[in-house]
């Protein structure tokens, strides 16, 4: 099976080929393999290659929706019977797999064929990928710009054709962010809809979701009915549609009152070609027949929000260096990790508890406020990001400056410091101001996804994020499908 073959179909469609005999699953998985060779030299998209686990992959006996697809997970939180899980850290290099996520679980019933676990930041704390671990990831649309973070190994898989979907997970826009810099479809499902058990809690006080990227809707909706069985095992409550994701599909779409805001909640400025793919999407939403009106949820003030974020993903770096030492029986050192994650941690390890749990107050808030929007608009439409994709190493804070701050912290014991860092807080800020328009919907817990609408003149794309009510992906996904209709997109090819 060749490229220009293989590339023409999604998970669904090369699944029914593999089901009818027209080609075979290990053709299927050559073809995968042969792009992944080809492209990943360039993109730096793969952080193990399991392609020898792969080769020893036997087909379900029992039906199963996807077999033989050919599937790549997230270097985080997926955890592989057998596999590490690196997390994009030395720190984790003898970590290896006891058993299954119950995700995992749930795909390999799929009968998905998983080849490989994709970069990620280290920890998945950053908007874009770029680690000491596995290097810098790139844009299969321009080499020199960044796929976004923390999916962004799985984005470029997607993009660059290597797989029609990818597994990802999603903290403050970590499915949605890679999908707008890459040109594909990102859906973050509902708090509550998978559950990332059973070694690990909902992460980030329930603000990370994990589900997919793809190419198409159509594998959207039947990849998240799978990871939807692993919902009973969730924490977090979340309804049951009365049909599955893919046979909602097949439903009409009524005519939706669509609200849009082009301000990011967590401050700063869009640029121009955002402003532009803004106003083309609202274009199409208006021809369609749907009806318009400027608004947004109540959500709380940019500094309130941004301050929640940095306690909150401090907070959660510190608890991931007390897990490790737990499992271990050591404390990992400086330098162990990258000089900002080891900045994270210090700084989180000296914020008070009281404000810890004030941080986990105004998550709770921003879901409240999102109800209260939605009792009056179906949808609401903003910005993916306020910028157009940046260039690799673009967001990434000083590291020189930081790996001397966390030298002389380490030999003289002076983390109390950390609690007040500035250089900590200053770099935040620019990467929060980056997620202004994606993080308060984790912090919401409603479903979200990312829908490539636009390709800006220097051929990057440019998506739109829209987002609905707690539970219901059903919705957001028929109004993807009918976009997809009016605006095909998955056919669309970067110039590698």
């Amino acid at each position: 099976m060749q490229f220009q073959e293989y590339c023409q179909y999604d998970a669904i469609g090369l699944a029914e080929l593999i089901r009818t005999g027209a080609v075979s699953a290990d053709e299927v998985l050559q073809a995968a393999l042969a792009r992944l060779d080809e492209v990943n030299p360039l993109l730096q998209l793969a952080a193990q290659d399991c392609r020898k686990r792969a080769l020893a992959w036997q087909m379900p006996s029992e039906a199963a929706p996807l077999a033989g697809v050919p599937f790549a997970l997230k270097d985080l939180l997926a955890d592989w019977r057998g596999v590490p899980t690196l997390s994009g850290s030395r720190m984790m290099r003898t970590h290896i797999a006891a058993r299954n996520s119950h995700l995992v679980d749930a795909y390999e019933r799929a009968g998905l064929r998983v080849f490989a676990k994709t970069t990620v930041p280290e920890w998945g704390l950053m908007p874009y990928t770029e680690s000491e671990q596995h290097g810098i990831t790139r844009n299969p649309w321009d080499a020199a710009h960044t796929p976004g973070g923390s999916s962004g190994g799985a984005a470029a898989a997607v993009a660059a054709g290597v797989i029609p979907a990818a597994h990802g997970s999603d903290g403050g826009g970590s499915i949605r962010i890679p999908a707008h810099n890459c040109g594909l479809f990102g859906l973050k499902p509902s708090r509550g809809r998978v559950d990332s058990g059973p070694l690990l809690d909902e992460g980030w006080q329930g603000m990370v979701c994990e589900h997919a990227l793809t190419r198409s809707v159509r594998d959207s909706a039947l990849l998240l009915d799978i990871a939807a069985q692993t919902q009973p095992y969730a924490l977090y409550a979340c309804n049951t549609p009365a049909v599955s994701f893919s046979d909602g599909l097949k439903q009409p779409l009524r005519r939706l009152k669509i609200a849009y805001c082009v301000q990011p909640w967590l401050g700063g400025k869009i640029d121009d070609a955002t402003k532009n793919a803004f106003a083309h999407s609202l274009k199409l939403l208006a021809d369609a027949g749907h009806e318009l009106e400027e608004a947004a949820p109540a959500f709380a003030d940019a500094d309130t929000l941004a301050r929640a974020m940095l306690v909150l993903v401090a907070t959660e770096a510190a608890k991931t260096r007390l897990r490790f030492e737990q499992l271990s029986g050591r404390k990992p050192g400086y330098q162990e990790v990258e000089p900002a994650t080891w900045s994270l941690m210090v700084y989180g390890s000296r914020l008070r508890a009281v404000e810890a749990l004030w941080a986990r107050e105004v998550v709770l808030a921003q879901r409240r406020a999102a109800a209260e929007f939605h009792r009056r608009y179906d949808v609401l439409v903003t910005p993916v990001c306020p910028r157009i994709t940046p260039k690799t190493g673009e967001l990434a804070p000083p590291q020189e400056q930081l790996r001397m701050s966390n030298l002389l912290l380490g030999k003289m014991d002076l983390g109390w410091l950390m609690a007040h860092n500035p250089l900590v807080e200053q770099q935040s800020l620019k990467a929060l101001q980056y997620v202004g328009f994606t993080a308060p919907f984790n912090m919401s817990g409603q479903p979200a996804m990312s829908v490539p609408l636009y390709w800006h003149e220097n051929r990057l794309p440019v998506g739109t994020q829209f987002a609905a009510a707690h539970g219901n992906e059903q919705l957001l996904l028929q109004l993807a499908a009918e976009l997809e209709q009016i605006q095909p997109w998955a056919l669309r090819q970067p110039p590698l």
